[in-house]
């Protein structure tokens, strides 16, 4: 028998949520629950057979017109009857951890919906760096642009801090190097 997809991918994110490893052992046990509720109804019971048994005495009684004789017959019927017995406790506990398992859903479904919007503003703060990025990139360039323009358009001098041409060496400061 083939599951449809949708049921297949919502069993398949409920093992991975709740840690399931075996999916097929899962899909096989949840067949036999549903089989079982449908089969025997929704209640947790306890099959057991109470036997009650009617005991019927019929007496007959035969009056000849010389003498009188008693019979007693005596007829038993047994009636067989089917008895579910409910467990209350175990359906106190049954419904104790299906409320724990429904807090649980809750907590998870709230996580995921904070995990989203945590993720929803770390895209922003990346797209906001993205177009910094961006806007000091093409700042650099710019600046880039404007320091060779200014490199092409000063004439290449070799003189010293002063502006003079050239420096002296040595103790003689007349000579010129």
């Amino acid at each position: 028998m083939e599951i449809p997809k949708k049921i297949s991918k919502e069993i398949e994110d409920f093992c991975i949520l709740n840690e399931i490893t075996d999916q097929e052992q899962f899909i096989l046990s949840m067949l036999k629950t549903g089989f079982n509720v449908e089969k025997y109804g929704n209640a947790p019971w306890k099959q057991e057979i109470e036997v009650e048994k009617i005991v019927e005495k019929e007496i007959i009684k035969e009056i000849p017109v010389e003498k009188i004789v008693e019979v007693e017959k005596e007829v038993i019927k047994e009636i067989e009857k089917k008895v579910f017995i409910t467990d209350d406790e175990k359906m106190k506990e049954l419904t104790e951890e299906l409320d724990h398992l429904r807090d649980r859903i809750t907590t998870k479904e709230q996580e995921i919906i904070n995990n989203a919007s945590n993720m929803k503003s770390l895209n922003n703060d990346i797209e906001d760096k993205k177009k910094e990025i961006t806007t000091l990139s093409d700042k650099l360039k710019q600046l880039n642009k404007v320091l060779e323009e200014k490199k092409k358009s000063s004439p290449d001098t070799l003189g010293d801090i002063y502006g003079e041409d050239g420096g002296f060496w040595g103790s003689n400061l007349m000579d010129k190097k």
